[in-house]
């Protein structure tokens, strides 16, 4: 259950608009805008949300509409429409690659429903949230380390969640100007944001989610008393037993008396229980991530699980899973990719992460796609020459340009940056 907590400082809290000139301007009420922070502007932005009216992002001629939503007692923001991530410019903020790119494509119009009019979106989950519910089958589940790798596209699995959520605070978007300005304290906040607007089984997914807040010794007290209210619900027993998701940063796997338990930064009194069958299964099904984590101190090893809480409030892990990300809580999924990644934030590039939600490691899709180009250029990593023509199949569908590395091969200079210096841009207002 996302709990009530204060927004990241200003210049912190838009960390997908880095400098002025990457700033979105919008025509509102006949007027441009760019600094929706203003008290002027947010003013404009309540009467627009009552009103229901659609401002437009200007970075197409006619403009793409967007919709105004409220995020906190006096706080609007304008966020992009379901569905049209495509009908931005490739260098806006609010541009999405194709679906077809990532595993996006397998899931949304299914797994994932968009609302235009009303800005809201369904999802549908391949885990159970509480005892009463049938168990997803066996290979979907693996034995209660959520495994992608045969979930059902129609529903997403734990992975794909946090990929979806991921995606929807704008994580795996990067421009050169969010060095350094990451934290626990930015991504929290943005993975709560994400969430609201989402329902599952008619629910508001926020509700079901709890995401720590940023661990102060000075304020342990009150963090904690925050906690067990979001927990309380939880305590139910028998078929009646909920579960609620938990998305935060693994820092140790560490014996119990009974078990192991997870320990999540931010979470030092409340960490996850798994026994002795579960934390097997999660060491086979992640040896992969939990390699890169030791092999990168810099880096964040993402968790998601599904829990339940005993009488005595302590918590127990019911399905888990794991996704590395760098240090600056990019994800990626080898160390190929992390050496592309690697490459690109050097250069400096803009550039959008791709994610696989549930689709398979043996199915293509690209690394990532770079928006500072002169049209969207998608990155495809290959193990052998003879997926070239896969690659460029898939880029040729969705109208990107295609960039290869065979990674036994020397990588190829990234795809050149496009010379906006003679682009026209909007005065702010």
């Amino acid at each position: 259950m996302t709990t009530t907590h204060s927004a990241p400082a200003p210049g912190r809290a838009d960390h997908a608009s880095d400098h002025d000139r990457d700033r979105q301007t919008f025509e509102l009420y006949g007027r441009r805008i760019t600094h929706t922070n203003h008290p002027d502007v947010q003013q404009m932005l309540a009467a627009a949300h009552t009103d229901r009216i659609r401002p437009l992002c200007l970075c197409r001629p006619d403009g793409v509409a967007m919709y105004v939503a409220k995020i906190g007692p006096e706080k609007f923001v304008i966020k992009r429409m379901p569905d049209t991530g495509l009908e931005h410019a490739h260098r806006c903020a609010s541009y999405l690659p194709p679906e077809e790119l990532s595993g996006l494509g397998q899931v949304l119009g299914s797994a994932i429903t968009e609302e235009a009019d009303s800005g809201l979106t369904a999802i549908k989950l391949g885990f159970r949230m509480s005892k009463a519910e049938r168990a997803a089958p066996t290979g979907a589940r693996s034995g209660g380390v959520a495994d992608s790798v045969a979930a059902d596209p129609n529903r997403l699995a734990l992975r794909a969640v946090l990929h979806y959520l991921w995606q929807e605070a704008d994580l795996a978007t990067w421009t050169p100007g969010m060095d350094g300005k990451r934290n626990w304290r930015i991504v929290s906040w943005y993975l709560r944001q994400a969430a609201r607007a989402k329902f599952t089984k008619g629910k508001p997914l926020a509700t079901k989610l709890y995401v720590p807040e940023p661990f102060n010794v000075e304020k342990k007290t009150e963090i904690a008393a925050r906690r067990l209210s979001a927990w309380a619900p939880l305590k139910q027993h028998g078929s009646a037993q909920q579960f609620m998701m938990l998305i935060g940063e693994l820092k140790d796997i560490a014996p119990a008396r009974f078990g192991h338990k997870l320990v999540i930064k931010h979470l030092p009194d409340a960490p996850l229980m798994v026994d002795e069958t579960l934390l097997a299964r999660l060491n086979k099904r992640f040896g992969d991530e939990l390699e890169l984590w030791q092999s990168n101190d810099d880096g964040h090893l993402m968790v998601i699980a599904t829990f339940s809480v005993g009488r005595a409030g302590l918590a127990t892990a019911e399905e888990i899973s794991l996704v590395m990300t760098d240090r600056n809580w990019l994800p990626y999924e080898s160390q190929f990719d992390k050496l592309l990644l690697d490459t690109a934030l050097d250069a400096r590039r803009r550039f959008i992460k791709s994610l696989r939600y549930n689709l398979a490691p043996d199915k293509p899709m690209a690394s990532l796609v770079f928006t500072d180009t002169e049209t969207p250029a998608a990155a495809f990593l290959l193990t052998s020459d003879e997926d070239r023509d896969a690659a460029a199949q898939i880029a040729a569908d969705t109208g990107t340009e295609v960039w290869t590395w065979v990674v036994t091969e020397d990588m190829p200079p990234l795809p050149p940056v496009a010379d906006y210096r003679h682009t026209a841009s909007h005065s702010d207002q």
